[in-house]
């Protein structure tokens, strides 16, 4: 990718995270929309392009700040093989290394298989069940999964 389009998606991304609390109401100024999701999965995978793997997970990881971190959403990334492994995770460190198909949400899907199977390198989305930051109560979540060279970049939206 060139710097010239990476720098584009990255101002673009940016105008989509600071406008879009600005047209919601009150309430929802805490949670983000399919858009914002979706836009951060983008800048993701841009950084990843342009910083490489290491630094990359290590900025979502340790230092993610609102670009990757903000109201409800956060950017987690599989490794997309058998098993999908969390190799990084911007709001819940102590899951990185977990297996994501020993993740099986109340309804008895299993998270990490769901997502190895429905992510494309177009994008898709994938409802399960949840932790909401927020509440802390287990919700309906959607994420947005984009699968790139070997990997499965996502972030969802919670649905309370």
């Amino acid at each position: 990718m060139s710097k010239t389009f990476i720098a584009t998606i990255t101002i673009l991304v940016s105008l989509l995270l600071i406008a879009a609390p600005a047209f919601a109401g009150k309430h929802a100024q805490k949670r983000g929309t399919p858009a914002q999701a979706q836009a951060m999965v983008a800048k993701a995978v841009a950084l990843f392009e342009e910083v490489g793997l290491e630094a990359a997970f290590d900025r979502f990881t340790n230092r993610p700040g609102a670009e990757f971190n903000h109201l409800d959403l956060y950017i987690f990334v599989l490794k997309a093989e058998k098993g999908a492994r969390i190799v990084s995770h911007a709001q819940t460190r102590s899951i990185i290394g977990t297996d994501a198909a020993s993740l099986i949400d109340p309804n008895g899907l299993n998270i990490g298989r769901a997502i190895l199977d429905k992510a494309t390198a177009k994008g898709a989305w994938v409802d399960y069940g949840w932790k909401d930051p927020l509440t802390g109560k287990v919700v309906p979540k959607s994420s947005w999964v984009v699968r790139h060279k070997g990997h499965i970049f996502g972030c969802g939206i919670h649905k309370p």
